[in-house]
């Protein structure tokens, strides 16, 4: 059986679920998405450490995603969900993971790019969000090129692109905004583009 193979096909599953994590708009679905694309690039990634041990530090942090999915799920329904510590646990696991995985100073990348995830997932500015994915996205990416994983390098290239026409709608839409604010006319109520659950970070 060609292990490789099916991790490259999960990788690309993976994808199709980040797909939906940029476009989606309910929060909960968003959330539920990312946990199940998360998971899938776990097992991808594993798979794919028989092509190149590198990929065992990103299985590695994409476990560690999936646990700050499933706490960032809860963080508004329980209040154990919320507490400022969760921010520090994740930075910490982030940070040790390419020590236990280490394949030499690539693993270094997904790591930093990771961490700024984890302050990326505690801001409340979609804009802040959008700016610091192409930090993350850019070390991931880096990552995934130098590893030779196609599917991740997709991904990420996906990632930048979103976070790019993301602040493009947004600038049109203040834009706009702030013409109708001058010729005293109403905004139509309907006209959110500038939703922070659409631009949570894809790791």
């Amino acid at each position: 059986m060609d292990w490789i193979l099916i991790g490259n096909i999960i990788g690309y599953i993976a994808v199709a679920f980040n797909i939906v994590v940029f476009v989606g708009r309910r929060r909960e679905v968003i959330v539920i998405m990312k946990l199940i694309g998360d998971s899938l690039w776990v097992i991808s990634s594993m798979l794919l450490t028989l092509a190149n041990p590198a990929n065992f530090t990103g299985a590695l942090i994409y476990l560690i995603a999936v646990i700050r999915d499933i706490v960032f799920y809860y963080r508004y329904k329980k209040k154990w969900a919320t507490h400022i510590i969760w921010l520090y646990v994740f930075i910490a696991l982030t940070l040790i993971s390419p020590i236990t995985s280490w394949a030499g100073p690539i693993s270094l990348f997904p790591a930093i790019g990771s961490v700024i995830v984890v302050f990326a997932f505690y801001s409340k500015g979609p804009n802040t969000i959008r700016y610091l994915s192409f930090v993350f996205c850019g070390l991931w990416l880096i990552y995934a090129v130098q590893i030779g994983n196609i599917p991740l390098t997709i991904s990420k290239v996906l990632g930048i692109t979103s976070s790019t026409i993301g602040l493009i709608v947004s600038a049109i839409s203040k834009k706009r905004e702030s013409a109708l604010a001058k010729t005293n006319l109403p905004l139509d109520s309907n006209d959110n583009t500038d939703v922070a659950v659409n631009n949570q970070p894809n790791n």
